[in-house]
């Protein structure tokens, strides 16, 4: 838990590099609290690209997402120009992962 923190205040703050060794030290023991920051993270800081990869790597993995993910898939989709790709995940979002779309969302979307 308190790598967790780390990790997601190290993405706040925009040291992404510090947030991406810190989350590779925890090896196999991510979660989708560790991942959602960093794809969250890289979102927020002009990465989209990166976040989408590391959103698709956490999937690969089998860890299911949750909603601050896709506040940081949509977010990635939208800073990139991915509209299609954006209102694809604001879609499944709900269908495939039973995740109800909040305002966050939304907005995430219409910035696109």
């Amino acid at each position: 838990m308190v790598r967790n923190c780390l990790i997601d205040t190290y993405a706040k703050c925009g040291s992404l590099e510090d947030a991406r060794k810190l989350s590779e030290l925890m090896g196999d023991n991510h979660d989708v609290f560790s991942w959602s920051s960093l794809i969250v993270g890289y979102a927020q800081l002009g990465h989209g690209e990166q976040a989408l990869k590391l959103f698709s790597h956490m999937k690969n993995l089998g860890i299911k997402p949750n909603h601050v993910t896709f506040v940081g898939v949509l977010t990635a989709c939208s800073r990139i120009g991915l509209v299609d790709e954006g209102c694809h995940y604001y879609n499944v979002m709900q269908t495939e992962h039973g995740i109800v779309p909040t305002r966050e969302h939304c907005s995430c979307v219409i910035e696109g």
